[in-house]
């Protein structure tokens, strides 16, 4: 398994997103915009500007009206906020979710109460944009709104909003709803937002939490378990990782094999000795990898025994291995690295913000 997905990562494309959606994504990527400095507008200037965009809004042309609430979006003034309000009643879907979304910038009562309703949009791209802007502008007042969406809302993105919005709004009492959320059948609320808010808001009262869902009916949420076990665990969580070792799912096993390397669990050096002969390629592999960051010399014979598996990627990662326990006669192939290959989550930077 694992020598196909290592050889299909060197032909991996960029994703590429339909035409509908180009106005989400300006949208989506509206904090980081930095606008040039230019002159400041007389207030002559300004008033005519919002009265030319407040006609253009009662246009029947929804052309129009998209380019007044893209212009809006370009605009940090509290002045425009009654306009963009406008915008949330508007018929067209993508001009009631740039509304919605653009009044992150704003905070107030106005503009939480204006964005409560929108919760309830039949559209669920505005939806996700409403519980998006609601839990960056609310504070902790909102966090019933949005753990309703992040809880019970049928559609994945906007649980996915949700759910990472749960950590702008900065309560530590939603841990176990987001916790909740690795259980997500929809990827990447499990992967991303969820892991993103656990980012803001986990401690160690976490790791109760995440060992309960070690159980989990989905082989995926298992696997995430034992990826956060060893980022916010220490060796109370070790017996959690040993039971992950005989997960029925080969992900599950190569997981938890990382994260004992992680937490260079040396006592527990004999339990990965039976995961070398895994049938799975990549569980044989992680375990290799482990091998080589618990720093036990004990490893070496281990490793060793790997030198004539049969898969190319598990034959790669053991020379490395074998370096770090001190082994100068292992040469793995040019220009491999390991950890590159054993990162998780699945995501880059680039794309968390992509749903």
């Amino acid at each position: 398994m694992q020598d196909d997905i290592w050889a299909g990562m060197k032909e991996a494309k960029p994703l590429k997103f339909p035409h509908v959606f180009r106005l989400w994504l300006l949208l989506w990527a509206l904090p980081g915009f930095c606008l040039a400095q230019v002159p400041k507008p007389t207030q002559a200037e300004t008033d005519k500007k919002f009265e030319r965009l407040g006609r253009w809004l009662k246009s029947p042309d929804e052309s129009v009206r998209v380019d007044a609430i893209q212009e809006l979006t370009t605009i940090h003034d509290p002045a425009a906020v009654p306009l963009i309000l406008q915008c949330l009643q508007d018929t067209n879907t993508a001009i009631r979710g740039a509304a919605a979304w653009s009044l992150l910038l704003y905070r107030g009562p106005q503009v939480v109460s204006a964005l409560r309703p929108v919760l309830n949009d039949e559209d669920d791209r505005v939806r996700a944009s409403a519980v998006w802007s609601l839990s960056h502008v609310g504070g902790r007042a909102v966090l019933p709104d949005v753990v309703r969406l992040a809880t019970n809302d049928a559609s994945g993105v906007v649980r996915f909003r949700a759910v990472w919005g749960l950590a702008f709004c900065g309560d530590k009492s939603t841990l176990p709803i987001v916790v909740d959320a690795l259980g997500d059948y929809n990827n990447a609320v499990r992967e991303r937002s969820a892991l993103l808010a656990l980012d803001a808001l986990a401690d160690k009262s976490v790791l109760p939490l995440l060992l309960k869902q070690r159980h989990n009916i989905l082989p995926a949420t298992r696997r995430v378990v034992m990826y956060l076990l060893a980022k916010y665990g220490d060796g109370s969580i070790i017996p959690g990782l040993v039971e992950g070792l005989q997960d029925p799912d080969a992900l599950v096993r190569a997981e938890a094999a990382t994260s004992l390397g992680k937490l260079r669990a040396r006592k527990n050096l004999d339990a990965l000795q039976p995961l070398l002969k895994d049938p799975d390629d990549h569980v044989r592999g992680s375990t290799a990898y482990a091998i080589g960051l618990m720093g036990d010399p004990a490893g070496l014979a281990l490793l060793r025994s790997l030198s004539q598996d049969n898969s190319a990627f598990v034959r790669a990662v053991a020379p490395e291995s074998l370096q770090k326990l001190g082994d100068k006669t292992a040469k793995p192939p040019e220009g491999f690295k390991a950890a590159e290959l054993f990162t998780f989550p699945i995501y880059s930077p680039e794309q968390k913000d992509l749903y």
